[in-house]
């Protein structure tokens, strides 16, 4: 295979017709640029530029060569600003695409000018895109290991319990995990983020929650609760509005530390210069700033 290091000393070679302009213009050392001549002509087996008169020139195999040379790099280059202006694909768990990820989105595409097509979906979802190559990163509410992939805590997201502004419960500071237990819960089943956060915090007990499922989304959950259907347990950030306007109550759990860690994952042979590992750093430093 042709370096394009070399192919790309020889054109300045010929274009600056002298070893020692050639290197000003790449900003390297003249040795340099006449070690990229020797391993090019080595590699054609033919010698491609005539030094031997004081005036650098192509011979007849450097003359051929030359319009080649220049198509690679041209392809080259190419190349690499089709790859570097493609759109950056994040997956997204639905609650962190809806509720977290805006203002990150937003800044990252105004600091480096990229495009960003995000797709929000469920947990397994999102980890199915990302495994098939569909996503460049994934933002989730839980990971299960997969080897190929680095996962990055980017933010800890307290849960709360909440009830319409009606309810028993919504004049108290908070609730303990026996009245969860107790009562109808929308949302939380097995499999989703929040139904897998309970069990894990809430063990054996987990299993004697009365989960109510189909709702499909966190608003449609906020919805039924704000009509009475029953209590659920949320993202503290999915709710803010709400309970700011007087729609819901929020409360903790008193005796259960239910916080969500929200995943940033990516593949473990990301180059540091490709986008995602840029987002990566912003979002987790951005995090770090808020925290």
């Amino acid at each position: 295979m042709l370096n394009l290091v070399h192919v790309r000393s020889f054109l300045a070679v010929i274009e600056h017709a002298g070893v020692r302009a050639a290197a000003r213009g790449l900003a390297l050392s003249p040795s340099t640029v006449l070690a990229h001549l020797d391993l090019l002509e080595d590699d054609m087996a033919a010698p491609l530029v005539d030094r031997a008169r004081g005036r650098v020139a192509p011979t007849a195999q450097g003359l051929a060569f030359l319009p080649l040379a220049r198509a690679l790099i041209t392809t080259a280059e190419e190349a690499r600003r089709l790859v570097r202006t493609a759109p950056l694909r994040i997956a997204a768990a639905s609650n962190v695409g809806v509720y977290l990820l805006n203002v990150v989105l937003a800044e990252f595409q105004r600091s480096e000018s990229c495009a960003i097509d995000l797709w929000i979906g469920a947990n397994r979802d999102v980890a199915e895109r990302l495994v098939r190559g569909r996503a460049d990163l994934a933002m989730m509410e839980w990971w299960d290991g997969r080897p190929g992939f680095r996962a990055h805590t980017w933010r800890r997201e307290p849960l709360v319990v909440i009830v319409p502004p009606s309810h028993a419960w919504a004049a108290r500071e908070s609730v303990t995990t026996a009245d969860l237990l107790a009562a109808p819960l929308l949302g939380g089943e097995p499999g989703t983020g929040t139904g897998t956060l309970l069990r894990a915090a809430l063990g054996p007990a987990a299993d004697r929650i009365a989960t109510v499922d189909g709702f499909g989304s966190t608003e449609a959950v906020k919805r039924a609760v704000r009509a009475g259907l029953g209590v659920s347990v949320v993202l503290a950030s999915a709710v803010a509005d709400e309970v700011a306007a007087g729609h819901l109550a929020a409360l903790p759990v008193a005796d259960a530390a239910l916080v969500k860690e929200i995943r940033l994952v990516v593949p473990e042979a990301l180059p540091p210069t490709a986008a995602a590992a840029r987002f990566a750093t912003h979002a987790i430093g951005r995090a770090l700033a808020d925290s």
